[in-house]
């Protein structure tokens, strides 16, 4: 080997060296990385840190300029113009101009596209209709003057929609590889973004890989060269990675070793509260869970206090409402029957059940579905004891992540374990999945008053007014049982010292860029 070529291959070795890799663990592997399809919140971390909508988020959940570096309102909130910032590009150096918007968020309402944030958008014009199949997404209220200006109008005031477009589903996507390749455009090496980092690798059971993107508007202030994400289910497993050293930031862990966390890695655990619930799915679709005699049975049969005491992870608190009390000025709805002790609670729905016709001697037997997490089986495990006494028995089936999801929007399932976690600091996200019309209102609920409530709040310009028809609303919703709501989430991570600019945050947003390493 020549001395140029040794010196050469040494220089290559030395950059590779000193390339600063942070590395995440996260509870599953995405489905997609099509910021239009993907879903759960282990995909989320990763979508951020690929993609910028028209604004983004800071590294405390605040609504910051993202793609666009202004925007301008008019009075009656139903106008927004954005004006993106001059030289945007793809993160091959080709151009973005307000026409990517415009496709992208026509895609994003298509029916054939089935985005599961689609919803979010329905304060835009003609987005609800386009949604149904009623309208032709060219229909949307969304246009571009010139390359560099977005114009949306809206339906009616939404306090949320500046949010709303900081999430994955507002990023744009790159039209051209979309219409070559369809579902595989987002390959490594194949796939466009606009975000801090462009994905490197994705070798599936084993990690993705994103890479610093050189073309991101604010590359020069990202610090992070690779951002390496392994997933896996197994939480005992990532937590011995973590401590390991294999990790610098940990998503998840087992709930029962908190204790043990807070003694051996001081300073390392933060916890709080999260914009999140965990409820089960009941199919209305499927006898007897069109019966409000079985589902209120189900529902004021759970000791939840008990869940959090034993099971859940400390912070957790028991849900008996849809909307968590992490949302801003939001009063969560609490049924009557949260307050009646346990004992009179389960002597109501025996009666109940046995009205419907179920006894120990004849029992109910349904299928409970829910994700492969430890923790999870857990809870399903206690929830089938606590139900027993009233003549259910009910059977644990575990699923993988993607599995599970699709059980969810094909209503193949009688009850399932689902979890929702808000991209936004309103109750709106959270109330939308008992909207009759809403694709993630899994359990085909119909309430035509309550969404008729929704619609009416959807015009309120007085926030406090708006919040309080809300939770009117919830309340409403709620006499029906319309799902089981068993406890809000927090955010629980663990990070390691040399890790800096770690900010927690309600939305629990982890963009990597705000980060830096100090080993």
């Amino acid at each position: 080997m020549s001395r140029s070529l040794l010196i050469l291959l040494c220089g290559l070795c030395s950059v590779a060296a000193q390339a600063v890799q942070l590395s995440r663990g996260t509870a599953a592997e995405p489905n997609t990385l099509d910021p239009h399809r993907a879903t759960g919140n282990s995909a989320a971390p990763i979508l951020y840190d690929m993609n910028v909508g028209l604004t983004t988020f800071d590294v405390r959940g605040r609504v910051i300029p993202g793609a666009a570096e202004s925007w301008t309102v008019t009075d009656d909130g139903l106008e927004y113009t954005f004006t993106l910032r001059p030289g945007l590009k793809w993160s091959d150096g080709s151009p973005i101009s307000s026409a990517d918007f415009i496709y992208s968020a026509r895609r994003l309402v298509t029916p054939a596209t089935a985005a599961r944030f689609a919803s979010f958008f329905y304060a835009v014009e003609n987005a609800r209709a386009i949604v149904k199949g009623d309208k032709d997404p060219t229909e949307l209220g969304i246009a571009a003057p010139d390359e560099r200006t977005v114009v949306y109008r809206l339906e009616y005031p939404a306090a949320y929609f500046l949010q709303n477009l900081a999430a994955n589903a507002a990023a744009p996507v790159p039209r051209s590889l979309i219409e070559e390749f369809g579902r595989k455009w987002t390959r490594a090496g194949r796939m466009l973004s606009n975000g801090a980092y462009r994905l490197a690798e994705f070798v599936p059971q084993s990690h993705v890989l994103l890479e610093k993107n050189p073309h991101f508007y604010a590359a020069d202030s990202v610090a992070i060269d690779r951002v390496r994400y392994y997933p896996t289910q197994n939480l005992s497993t990532q937590l011995n990675r973590y401590v390991a050293g294999e990790l610098d930031i940990l998503l998840a862990f087992p709930p029962d070793k908190v204790d043990w966390i807070k003694e051996n890695l001081p300073g390392q655990l933060l916890i709080w509260p999260a914009l999140g619930t965990s409820y089960f799915l009941m199919n209305f679709e499927r006898p007897p869970f069109d019966d409000l005699r079985v589902r209120k049975a189900l529902s004021i049969s759970i000791d939840r206090e008990r869940l959090a005491a034993k099971i859940l992870t400390p912070g957790e608190a028991p849900a008996y409402a849809v909307t968590p009390p992490a949302v801003s000025g939001y009063q969560v709805p609490r049924p009557a029957y949260a307050d009646q002790p346990m004992a009179e609670r389960m002597t109501e729905a025996r009666r109940l059940m046995a009205e419907a016709g179920y006894t120990p001697a004849n029992p109910l037997e349904l299928v409970i579905r829910y994700d492969t997490r430890e923790e999870t089986r857990r809870l399903v495990v206690a929830l089938a004891s606590m139900w027993r006494p009233l003549g259910v028995k009910a059977s644990p089936l575990n699923s993988d992540f993607i599995t599970l999801n699709k059980a969810a929007r094909t209503g193949d399932f009688e009850v399932l374990r689902y979890a929702w976690f808000a991209p936004n600091d309103d109750p709106i996200t959270f109330l939308g999945l008992l909207e009759s019309t809403n694709p993630n209102n899994y359990s085909a609920y119909r309430n035509p008053e309550f969404d008729a409530r929704l619609r009416a709040a959807n015009f309120m310009l007085d926030p406090a007014e708006r919040l309080a028809a809300l939770s009117e609303a919830e309340a409403e919703a709620l006499e029906d049982f319309p799902v089981i709501p068993v406890y809000y989430f927090t955010r629980r991570f663990l990070v390691a010292p040399h890790v800096k600019g770690f900010q927690p945050n309600p939305r629990g947003l982890t963009l990597s860029r705000y980060y830096r390493l100090e080993r």
